[in-house]
């Protein structure tokens, strides 16, 4: 076919830590995750993706302007980054195309692009991915695809205080592994979460849904964010198994961001990953 085939998506969705099963600091790496085998063309659930499978889709309100302690999250199939941010590169669309060593080239297309000059957010979906580890090509035409969130670090935690937070903004999250049979690419996300801050850090709670057609999961996390520069692990995320990985931002204007990357398991066992944004004040 011509350039003109539209990838069928579902419309909406870490580096070793230094501390297992509860939080962790300092900068980013990579830990591994199971490889998963590649889903069926994901045309069985969901709507049509709006934009061509090598173009963009999603905007940014301005570019993120990355601090000196900006921090990141990055998911993909295989691989979990997260920690310090100290090197990026943002599109013209929004897009981020570089998070430190990791970067997105050629014929490339993100998307679930948003943001503001306090985040960014987006899924590589096309393109030449390089890490450390080696490259790969994402084709858009299976379930392999890099989820990203970017946010800069907060200065403190506030020694008190409860927050409201806002419905969230997500990636579409994409098939990991499990479960039996074919499995759709990607799915659909929503979710809420709570903040409050105390004598023990950030209480952090809340759920994401995951749907995929007329399947739910739902992973839910509960945890305490000790530092400004902790990452928390909920469940078996760093072991290919349902949970979150959650660090904290600062949203400028007295507010705060949560970045949550995920796992969630459906009732046939298979994973989807992506990652979730929410904005507390």
């Amino acid at each position: 076919m011509k350039n003109k085939i539209l990838l069928s998506l579902s419309l909406l969705s870490l580096g070793l830590l230094h501390a297992c099963g509860g939080s962790s600091g300092g900068g980013g790496g990579g830990a591994p995750m199971a490889a998963a085998p590649l889903g069926a063309a994901s045309g069985a659930a969901g709507s049509a993706d709006p934009a061509p499978a090598n173009a963009d889709s999603g905007s940014v309100s301005a570019p993120f302007a990355r601090g000196d302690r900006a921090r990141h999250l990055l998911l993909g199939v295989g691989a979990q980054s997260f920690g310090v941010l100290s090197q990026s590169e943002q599109a013209a669309s929004g897009a981020m195309t570089r998070l430190n060593d990791n970067m997105l080239t050629g014929s490339s297309a993100t998307k679930e692009i948003n943001g503001d000059a306090n985040f960014a957010i987006g899924r590589w979906a096309v393109g030449m991915v390089t890490r450390n580890s080696g490259a790969e090509t994402l084709t858009g035409a299976d379930n392999r695809a890099y989820h990203y969130v970017a946010l800069n670090e907060l200065k403190a935690l506030p020694a008190s205080g409860n927050t409201t937070s806002d419905a969230g903004v997500f990636t579409s999250p994409t098939y990991v592994g499990g479960g039996s049979g074919t499995a759709v690419n990607s799915g659909a996300a929503t979710g809420s979460s709570t903040l409050a801050f105390g004598s023990e850090g950030a209480a952090v709670t809340g759920a994401v849904k995951v749907t995929v057609g007329d399947a739910i999961g739902t992973v839910n996390f509960d945890t305490k964010v000790k530092s400004p520069s902790s990452t928390a692990v909920t469940g078996s995320f760093l072991s290919a198994g349902p949970g979150a990985g959650i660090t904290l931002g600062d949203h400028g204007s007295n507010a705060y961001a949560i970045a949550v990357g995920y796992a969630a398991t459906l009732p046939s066992g298979a994973r989807y990953m992506g990652v979730a944004k929410f904005r507390c004040a």
